[in-house]
Order: structure tokens, then sequence, then C-alpha cells
């Protein structure tokens, strides 16, 4: 029978081999033995991480921070502090900010020259929209010495950005307005040679029903609105081509504001009649939208589900558009995340601006049945 030490080296030799499953398998058999061990705790949780699994890393990581605790001596401070810093990762990924601020909060309250941890809050509290907290963080973070040159000119750099963007008076709109004309540039671009070839750009996928009918394609189990839209066909054989390249624009920089592409910074949109964050990272073919309830029930899901789908297929059969482009092409299905937000995802292919007040207007007739706290377009943190 292995011993607890054997199972532990197996499960680290593993990890460093990209092995998860093994890694999981090794440290839990460890941890069978003694569950008392901090830093098997910890390693076993970083392996559910890696495969995903949030919800199975965190009792792991939580127990590997409390496990901790008593060790004073300085040599494992530095393990103490990687332990509270990859558990707010992982609330981060939960969908808890509020816990992933609370703890990297008490980590500088007791590692006070520490750069890491200010770093990391710095970048939660812009994602989840609380710029002058974000930027208070950012400027305590540039006075500790231990800050190294490239880390001090990034930071200078982005708070610089921040800055720059509210001085100039600025909506959050300007980044949706920025990632949409990139993107419908880069699409026209890449699809002009094809479509002189013959190619259709922005086609309805279809397939054949059992009544021999071609119909548009809708995947099993999908929304009955979530029809969709590739790229590019060949008509001669249905050969299907993607615009995808390693030069794809998923994140486009703004003149003055190049720091920003960098970092996901929610920014406001004024002038609706509930709160509107815009991400400073937000693609336009593939944009998250997160809808936050003031009361999350299932008539108010409903209701939002038949918003998007309405907007969507409008946007399917190019209300956005003109006689020839401009078409919405995916959307997902709805994710419901902590107890008042739902999220989708869409591409909206090379649709105008335009759609995107067109949905917030159609959402200030939902408002007044099932009141808004807040809509985000982009890569961003949720913050209930």
């Amino acid at each position: 029978m292995s011993t607890l030490d054997e199972h532990a080296r197996a499960g680290i030799q593993a990890l460093q081999e990209q092995r998860i499953e093994d890694a999981i398998t090794a440290f839990s058999a460890a941890l069978d033995l003694d569950d008392s061990r901090p830093d098997l705790n910890h390693a076993l949780g970083m392996a559910y991480l890696q495969r995903g699994e949030v919800g199975s890393a965190l009792p792991r990581l939580e127990r590997a921070v409390e496990l901790s605790e008593p060790y004073d001596h300085p040599d494992h401070q530095a393990a103490k502090r990687d332990f509270r810093e990859n558990l707010a990762l992982a609330y981060r990924l939960a969908d808890r900010p509020k816990d992933s601020i609370q703890i990297l909060e008490g980590t500088i309250e007791r590692w006070p020259d520490e750069v890491n941890p200010r770093i990391l809050l710095g970048q939660l509290l812009f994602a989840t929209g609380r710029i002058a907290e974000a930027l208070g963080a950012y400027d305590k973070l540039a006075a500790i010495e231990s800050l190294g040159a490239e880390q001090k000119l990034a930071a200078f750099a982005l708070t610089g950005a921040v800055r720059a963007y509210e001085d100039a008076e600025h909506e959050g709109k300007i980044f949706l307005e920025a990632h949409q004309g990139s993107y419908k540039s880069y699409f026209d671009e890449v699809t002009a040679g094809p479509v002189s070839e013959g190619w259709y750009a922005e086609a309805s996928r279809m397939a054949r029903g059992d009544d021999g009918e071609v119909r548009p394609y809708l995947p099993e189990g999908a929304r009955p609105y979530a029809l969709i839209r590739v790229d590019l066909v060949n008509p001669t054989n249905g050969e299907v081509g993607s615009v995808y390249s390693e030069r794809e624009p998923m994140i486009v920089a703004l003149n003055g504001l190049e720091p920003l592409a960098q970092a996901q910074v929610v920014f406001p949109w004024s002038g609706w009649d509930f709160e509107v964050g815009v991400s400073s990272v937000c693609p336009w073919h593939w944009l998250t939208l997160m809808f936050e309830f003031a009361d999350r029930s299932d008539e108010a899901l409903a209701a939002l589900d038949d918003v998007i789908g309405d907007w969507y297929l409008a946007g399917y059969n190019g209300e956005f558009g003109d006689a020839e482009t401009g078409r919405f092409h995916y959307v997902t299905d709805p994710d419901p995340v902590g107890e008042r937000t739902v999220t989708y995802t869409f591409d909206l292919g090379r649709a105008s601006f335009d759609a995107i007040p067109a949905l917030l207007r159609r959402l200030t007739i939902l408002h007044g049945r099932y009141p808004l706290n807040r809509v985000v377009f982009g890569q961003a943190v949720i913050a209930e």
C-alpha cells in the first residue's frame, strides 16, 4: 500500500505532466490517509480548478486556507498567501466576487507590502465596475517599494487610461462601437476573396427536415429563435468557412486608451432607466450580456427570453444591416448565474451598432414589468 508521501509525489508529478485526472486521484488518496495537510488540500483544489470544476475546488481551497492559519514561521508565509490568492481566484470563477474581494482585502491587511494581492484586487474591482475603488487600490499599489519597474509602468498606464477616459467624459458605448467597427472591417476583408469567387457570406445554416424540405438549422434543444448563420459557405458543395485567424480582432484598442484593451474595466453608459455598463473588452462576435434583475423570478426569465428571442430574430433577418450584409449569427442558451443574474452570449456578425440601443429600448419596456438592476456588455465580473 502506498504511503501518503508516495501519493503526494505521484500527484505532483502528474500535475507537472498535465495529467490532471491522475493528479486528482493521487491527491485524493493522500488526503484519505491524512486530511489535515494544507498543502495537499490546496494541491487537490488546484487540480480540480485546472479541470474546470470550481465547485469541487472551493472546499479544498477553503480548507487549505483554514488549516494553514497556525503556521506562523516566516518560511510558511509565501505558501499561505498563495493559498489565499488562489481561493480568491476560485471565488471569482464561481461568480462570488464579494468573497474574492473580502479575502484579498484580508490578505493585503496581513501582508501590506505584498504586490500580487493588490494587483488582483485592483483587477477585480475594475472588472466589477467599481472604478473609484479600483483606482484607489492601484494608487496604493504604486506606493509599494517592492513593485517592479515594469509593473509600476503597467499600473500607471492603466490608471492613466482610466482617468483619461473619465476626463474626456466618454460613455461606455464607445467600446462597443469600436469593437463593432473593427470586426465588420475585418470580416469584410477576410471574406472579400471568397465572395468574389462565388461564396456566400453570412449564409443561413440549413438542414433538410423529415419531410424533405430544407429549412434554417436549429440545434437540438436550442431556443426556437436560435437559428444559425455561418461566416462563409460555398454553394456548389456546401463547404463552410470561418473568418477566424490569429489576426482576429478579439480585443480593440482605442487611440489614447490602449491599456484598456488589456484589462477588463466596466464603464457606465448613462441615459437608461436601469444601470448599463460596458466592458473595455467586448468582442462583437462573442459578446456576453449580463442581465441582473431586482428579483429573478421564473416569470422575469421567461419575459427576458421573449425579448432576446424577438431581438435576435430581428438581427438574424437583417433588421440591423442592409440588403446584403449585417446579420446576427449565433446565440447561446441563457445561463442563470448567482441569485439575480442571467447571461447570454452572441455572435452579432456584421450587424450595425444600432442593434445595441434597439435591445436597450426593448429592455426598457421589460424593466417596467420586471425591474432590472443592471445590464453589462462584454467581459466582466458579475457583481451581485
